[in-house]
């Protein structure tokens, strides 16, 4: 899809979801619904407010389909709201939106198809609260997410910059650069990162401004600066710049602050406050993706195998001389499961180790939570419908009984200690298959 703005003479906004697919794990009906960023330009129309523009991704994994005569629909209603700091509604618009599909397996996410939607919004400065709202028609489902902003009076400064968008990927194309928005703030499943911004001059003071960025932690601390970086400029111009991935820190929260300076004659990324003419900032995140999480303890994720690998395959990946054939073999074993080879993301595997981490976190008794009885049951057949818990006060024994469509699991736990052994059926040895 291409987001176009009469501002942007040389870039064309551009977003594919299979970059969205390397920070955030899919789910039906899930946190994931759909994804959005809120960046602050200058307003086209008008000197003294800003423009807010609003850029939402609803993959069509997320959205309920029926099917009629010839194709299967879809309807979502989505209101974009605008608060002020005090909590007042400013601005409002509601869209309805509607998807046609002829082919059921477009509609199950296999081709990483989406909906796109681009709005903008022309704001007085201050502080706002953005609200978008999804409405589901088909599911009756409602979701909800929200960011702050803030929005300058660009004009009353000699020099500005805008907001800051982060991009996975720029690409120049005839003279024109597409360059493709990362709608998330969690750079931490990025190969590569950018920094997008747009500067403003009320007078042409400057043709050339060196750029240095530095990394905060919450509490203010500066934990990484960036060398400078010369970069001419025009009057209202567009920037944009990598954000080296070896200067990301670990996992947690952080701020980007971008400082464009005066030229100078030396490359030193130290500066003094003189030498700043604007700066801009936002947050981050940098949070491990599922995949990387697996791949970054192999030979665990080799052993968790056993629920959906059968012993042959797993000998056949630990007999690799190497630790890359290793990890070639074992991505080789799920590629092969894959239900949409065709694109980046792998069903089968995000939701098998979403399964594993679950009841890692969920089953732990005197061993790990995945090799439970309960994390057995629910790594092969995932949640059940219903959970009766039940306590036998003569024997001091409690009881869980697992409820699926056709089918009911019995754990006991003899010892009082949450040591839940499976009961009814005496055994278990499915293997997991992946459902859409």
């Amino acid at each position: 899809m291409e987001f176009t703005s009469n501002k942007m003479r040389n870039f064309v906004y551009f977003l594919t979801f299979t970059l969205i697919c390397t920070y955030s794990t899919i789910s039906r009906k899930g946190e994931s619904t759909f994804f959005f960023d809120a960046i602050c330009f200058k307003s086209n129309n008008y000197d003294s407010l800003s423009r807010i523009d609003v850029f939402i991704l609803i993959p069509y994994s997320s959205l309920t389909f029926v099917k009629s005569v010839n194709s299967y629909s879809s309807e979502i209603n989505l209101t974009i709201t605008i608060k002020d700091s005090l909590g007042n509604v400013l601005q409002s618009k509601t869209l309805t939106k509607i998807v046609n599909e002829p082919e059921q397996v477009e509609t199950l996410g296999f081709s990483a198809k989406f909906k796109d939607i681009y709005e903008s919004f022309e704001v007085p400065s201050g502080k706002y609260l953005l609200e978008i709202s999804l409405y589901d028609k088909n599911s009756s489902m409602k979701y909800t997410k929200s960011r702050s902003t803030n929005a300058l009076n660009f004009s009353k400064y000699n020099f500005a910059l805008s907001g800051i968008m982060f991009l996975s990927d720029v690409e120049e194309i005839n003279g024109e650069f597409k360059i493709t928005p990362f709608l998330s703030d969690n750079l931490g499943n990025l190969n590569r990162c950018f920094v997008f911004l747009e500067t403003y001059q009320n007078n042409y003071l400057f043709d050339t401004v060196d750029i240095v960025y530095t990394i905060l932690n919450f509490k203010g601390k500066e934990i990484a600066r960036s060398k400078r970086l010369r970069l001419p400029i025009k009057q209202v111009d567009q920037i944009y710049f990598p954000l080296h991935r070896e200067m990301l820190p670990k996992e947690g929260s952080y701020i980007l602050k971008v400082f464009a300076l005066k030229k100078s004659s030396t490359s030193d990324s130290t500066f003094k406050e003189t030498e700043i003419i604007a700066v801009s900032e936002r947050t981050f995140e940098i949070s491990p993706s599922l995949e990387n999480k697996v791949l970054a303890n192999l030979e665990k994720s080799i052993k968790q195998l056993k629920y959906v690998a059968y012993q042959s395959d797993i000998d056949y990946i630990n007999q690799a001389t190497t630790k890359e054939e290793k990890l070639a073999r074992f991505l080789e074993f799920w590629k092969k499961l894959d239900p949409s080879p065709s694109t980046d993301y792998n069903e089968a595997f995000e939701e098998y180790y979403e399964r594993i981490y679950y009841a890692d976190s969920n089953f732990k008794s005197y061993i790990e939570g995945w090799m439970t009885d309960r994390g057995m049951v629910y790594v092969v057949l995932g949640s059940p419908a219903t959970i009766q818990k039940q306590t036998d006060f003569n024997y001091n024994r409690s009881y869980e009984i697992w409820n699926y469509s056709s089918r009911t699991f019995i754990f006991v736990d003899y010892s009082g200690f949450g040591d839940y052994r499976l009961y009814s059926p005496p055994t278990f040895s499915e293997k997991y298959v992946y459902r859409p």
